[in-house]
């Protein structure tokens, strides 16, 4: 494949510091940042009515593309309106969600379907909302009543209000459980109180989980009737918590980037596909479009494509799937294009192809038959094909590295300045510069804590600043805590540990906030202190790096205190958190009676945790269980399963992961009688199914 000459040397460059400082890894290029007020000029839009620059132009372009929502089609001119500020009925949101979910193709064409005296639809949507009472989107019950209550409306010409919709958005992307739990959290809204109690947990789910923002920083206005741009945007957001298959899109890793080509690695084979000046570009982490510059090569991306061209493109996260090894080089052989490096006493193969750029350190171009046997290097890999190619080779020039401790005083853009035996002394810093503080992912000289930190500096032979390595900090995980007390005037809190002992830290304006995977400001995290009391918080010292709420934790019993009443987990994010429990039933499937008498250390267990307390609410025990296919019920989603003792079992796999023996997402009709399938389990819930292997009738 192609790489581009101003990639290269950037990569270069990041490899040369590799190599220079003794680091394992190398960054090959910095992502661009993004800002959510940044805007670029647009392209043209699908919607002629719709400007450049219009607060919904990316959700109403994605959805129009993945043929969840259409347009008004003008035969006169040959152009579509979408009528961003139009109110959408309740009968026309509950078709978007089915589309959006891919669920309206399962609507039966030729039932005839009778609704109750005072429940009027209209015939074309009939089918449609049919199926989504048969598919839990709506309350059949409920509906009834509010259409009962409101006779001079028809209930299907109805305008769909901002809280009723929001309540049938959260349903579809199965977060009921969230919704109930958040039913009585407090709300970030100053009209909460306008809010309906059937919608309030589905209000506070839907604004945790950053599907809603309200009319204003703090109105949601719940009874306001919801504008087609509005909903777009809702559906459109909704999609980060339940990803879906469209045709024309895909997702994967941008293997090649040309100027009018774009090439996606995806589950074994890459596809490519052109672009134009119309094509639209976004980024995740903005709602304004982006420049194609600002694709990151090895990146993560969706593309929306139509008859092999790019019509709508969004990175979708800003880590390039490469990896970094370093070693010895040994020998290669130019006609398997490989070669071997010697790491850790062994030799490793490594592909390689015409395009891997081989350099030294100062950047002059070489060839594999300038390596000299046992000449260090630094190799950049793909890491995400079958067979991994070597991108970039770079070879360790003689470098003389000399390091400098001392007290870290200050910094800028330019220059850092250490105190050493009581004098200060100013370096300027090196391009690429890196900060090392352990246990901190992503160090930055921001970090660095003046007349705290002591650093080891290293220096290049240019006597500039390549690495500051912090020698006296590391960062601590306090899980099972609870925050006691927030000041907010002098931004620190008080948490009390499981030891029950309390400790005071300071919030920065580095710290970071998140509540079920979505990242909040400061205020809207303490007002949660009490609704949630469960926190995990990473700190430096004095210093608060993260505040994370958690419902649960997931990992492995490594013990268990009777006598206190407590379980030790060591998470799945490498942390141990101390849980007590009052609870002794254990939910384990195909173990009704199990209690806590039953765990042992080494079991793999989720325990969800009480809103008001640092105390187990429920704990479910995980179990992988292997059985044969026996049928499979594409229409309904159900697949009949059988163990090794003949017990047969009916699955529901709404909402279940499905996957191929090689871990990529499956579809529900890719089982055949006669399978083999592992089932995993959380509690008495079923997870995951994963295939085993596939007999010949399989199509894979």
């Amino acid at each position: 494949m192609l790489l581009h000459e101003t990639w290269k040397k950037i990569m270069t460059g990041a490899l040369a510091f590799t190599l220079v400082t003794g680091s394992g890894t190398a960054l090959l290029s910095t992502p661009v940042p993004v800002s959510a007020e940044e805007t670029v000029s647009t392209k043209a839009l699908p919607f002629t009515d719709m400007p450049n620059g219009h607060w919904a132009e990316k959700h109403v372009a994605k959805l129009s593309f993945q043929g969840v929502i259409t347009g008004y089609y003008d035969k006169n001119t040959d152009t579509y309106t979408f009528r961003p500020e139009k109110s959408i009925s309740q009968q026309e949101a509950v078709l978007l969600a089915l589309r959006f979910a891919g669920l309206d193709d399962l609507a039966d064409e030729d039932s005839l379907i009778v609704f109750g005296e005072k429940f009027t639809v209209g015939d074309f949507y009939k089918k449609y909302i049919e199926l989504a009472f048969s598919e839990g989107l709506l309350d059949r019950d409920e509906e009834y009543q509010l259409a009962a209550a409101d006779p001079d409306t028809e209930w299907g010409s109805k305008p769909a209000s901002r809280e009723w919709v929001t309540k049938l958005i959260v349903k579809a992307i199965g977060q009921e459980a969230a919704a109930s739990q958040l039913e009585n959290a407090p709300s970030h809204f100053t009209d909460a109180n306008d809010v309906h109690v059937r919608y309030k947990g589905y209000v506070n789910a839907a604004y945790q989980l950053g599907l809603i923002k309200g009319l204003t920083d703090t109105e949601f206005a719940p009874k306001n009737a919801i504008n087609r741009a509005s909903l777009a945007t809702l559906f459109s957001r909704a999609q980060t918590s339940f990803p879906m298959d469209y045709p024309g899109q895909i997702s994967g890793v941008v293997s090649d980037l040309g100027e009018d080509a774009i090439t996606i690695y995806d589950v074994g084979e890459e596809l490519k596909f052109t672009l134009d000046a119309n094509t639209l570009y976004y980024h995740y982490n903005s709602e304004k479009a982006i420049n194609k510059d600002q694709l990151l090569e090895y990146g993560d991306v969706s593309v929306i494509a139509k008859d092999g061209k790019a019509l709508y493109v969004e990175v979708l996260g800003d880590v390039q799937h490469t990896d970094s090894i370093s070693g010895t080089f040994a020998r290669y052989n130019e006609t398997s294009k490989i070669f071997y490096l010697w790491i850790d006493d062994k030799p490793v193969e490594i592909q390689y192809s015409d395009a891997m750029r081989i350099e030294d350190t100062d950047g002059k171009v070489l060839t594999l038959a300038d390596i000299k046997a046992n000449a260090a290097v630094t190799v950049v890999r793909e890491a995400f094909g079958e067979s991994p190619q070597a991108i970039s080779l770079v070879v360790a020039a003689e470098q003389a590295v000399t390091l400098m401790s001392g007290d870290f005083y200050s910094a800028d853009s330019k220059t850092v300045t250490i105190t050493k035996d009581g004098d200060l002394v100013s370096k300027f810093l090196a391009v690429g510069a890196t900060v090392e503080i352990s246990g901190l992912a992503n160090a930055a000289i921001g970090d660095l804590i003046p007349g705290s930190d002591k650093v080891e500096v290293s220096l290049n032979d240019e006597g500039k600043v390549t690495k500051i390595k912090v020698l006296n900090r590391d960062v601590k995980v306090l899980a099972g805590a609870r925050i006691v007390y927030y000041d907010k005037a002098d931004k620190f809190v008080t948490v009390l540990g499981s030891d029950k002992q309390p400790l005071s830290l300071s919030l920065t304006d580095k710290t970071i906030y998140n509540y079920l995977g979505t990242t909040m400001d400061r205020e809207a995290a303490m007002a949660l202190i009490n609704s949630n009391v469960n926190v995990v918080i990473k700190h430096t010292g004095a210093n608060v790096v993260s505040v994370n709420f958690v419902l649960n934790y997931a990992g492995t019993i490594t013990e268990i205190d009777t006598a206190a009443k407590s379980l030790s987990v060591l998470t799945t994010e490498g942390y141990t958190v101390k849980i007590p429990y009052t609870v002794t039933g254990v939910e384990w499937y195909s173990r009704p009676t199990a209690t806590l008498a039953d765990l042992k250390t080494g079991d793999s267990i989720t325990v969800a945790m009480k809103m008001d307390k640092v105390e187990a609410a429920s704990i479910r025990v995980h179990r992988t269980i292997a059985y044969d296919v026996v049928s499979v019920d594409v229409a309904n989603k159900k697949m009949v399963i059988k163990n090794a003792v003949n017990d047969s079992v009916t699955l529901t796999l709404t909402n279940v992961k499905m996957l191929k023996p090689d871990g990529t997402n499956a579809l529900i009709s890719t089982y055949r009688a006669g399978d083999k399938v592992e089932v995993s389990y959380i509690g008495n819930t079923v997870m995951q199914v994963q295939e085993v292997n596939a007999n010949s009738g399989s199509n894979g």
